[in-house]
């Protein structure tokens, strides 16, 4: 397959368990389809048997093995501290489980060199499109609206309250219309996330303290919040192997995935780490923030005593209580 885009890429991925199946798809896609150097696959150990990469792919892939599991955060910081030291111009994050579409990157190379003309190396990232991931706006969202506003909790905010009434109605039912090429986010996940080697430089390593979700919000929001760009690419689409446990499909609405989703560790991460982002960083009015939060935590409660899910309710507030007071970290009682 010929490839358009002439640049040394070197992928950065994580994983854990037993998903050999999984970075086997990435890896084959990503080098026979995609035309990428070299891969970095941290294991947070993993159960699989990843030695059967490095058979496969010989010197194009690096393991590196952590004797414990300690989260998307360290994983991705180790990730893309060891490819910096490599020689490669263009680093790509995806999670174990994405797998690219064949054309994928040279979609996303075309844009992120017209998007580093405007921003320079170091403030320019592009995503590739994940339709589950990106649900609302494969379904035609406006870009505006499938986005949480400032100083919204947990994405919830009063004045978005007639919008999300109006889309249920036959009339407001979004229709998926002839999407953009590129759409700005103000954040990103790192599945999918192309930048300049400067990009990553520029940016850091992603903050260890929040171990597991909401991680690669800030971390991408340091992007934007210095006024580079992030686009999302509607042209490089990426499959997801495996369905994420909070796609917001698999639930009627937000409330109820925190309640009744069953993994306890899960739910306490991304609450913790939400509550945090929200107060510390995406809160720009304290007044609607207030609100947001006060609107947001009272419908949990009715939710809670709804489901009868009074532990995971006492759960989800510790977890809020810790996030606003900066308790981050491995929490003893949630092991990964």
């Amino acid at each position: 397959m010929k490839h358009t885009h002439h640049k040394r890429i070197t992928l950065v991925t994580v994983t854990y368990g037993a998903r050999l199946h999984f970075c086997t798809e990435l890896l084959r896609r990503a080098f026979e389809h995609e035309g990428v150097a070299h891969a970095v696959v941290v294991s947070n150990n993993s159960s699989s048997d990843l030695s059967r990469l490095e058979d496969d792919w010989g010197a194009r892939v690096t393991v590196i093995r952590l004797p414990t599991n300690t989260g998307s955060a360290n994983g991705y910081a180790v990730g893309i501290d060891a490819a910096l030291s490599r020689d490669t111009d263009y680093l790509w994050l995806m999670d174990d489980d994405n797998a690219p579409c064949p054309g994928a990157l040279d979609v996303l190379c075309h844009q992120l060199d017209r998007l580093t003309r405007g921003f320079g190396r170091n403030r320019a990232a592009v995503l590739g499109f994940r339709p589950d991931h990106q649900a609302d706006i494969a379904m035609g969202v406006p870009v505006a609206l499938a986005m949480p506003p400032r100083s919204s909790y947990f994405g919830f905010h009063v004045a978005r309250i007639p919008y999300k009434l109006w889309r249920r109605t036959p009339w407001g039912r979004p229709k998926p219309a002839d999407m953009p090429e590129v759409l700005p986010l103000p954040f990103a996940p790192y599945g999918g996330l192309l930048g300049h080697r400067d990009l990553y430089l520029d940016l850091g390593f992603p903050e260890r303290q929040l171990v597991l979700y909401a991680d690669d919000i800030e971390y991408t929001w340091r992007l934007t919040a210095r006024g580079g760009r992030i686009a999302l690419v509607t042209g490089a689409r990426l499959e997801d192997l495996e369905g994420s446990w909070n796609v917001k499909r698999n639930w009627k609405n937000h409330f109820e995935c925190l309640l009744l989703s069953r993994s306890d560790f899960r739910a306490y991460y991304s609450s913790r780490n939400q509550a945090w982002f929200d107060k510390h960083y995406w809160s720009t009015s304290g007044l609607t923030y207030r609100l947001n939060r006060l609107v947001f935590l009272a419908l949990l409660r009715i939710y809670g005593r709804r489901h009868g899910a009074a532990a995971r309710l006492a759960l989800l507030e510790r977890a809020i209580a810790d996030g606003e007071a900066c308790r981050l970290g491995l929490h003893a009682d949630y092991s990964l």
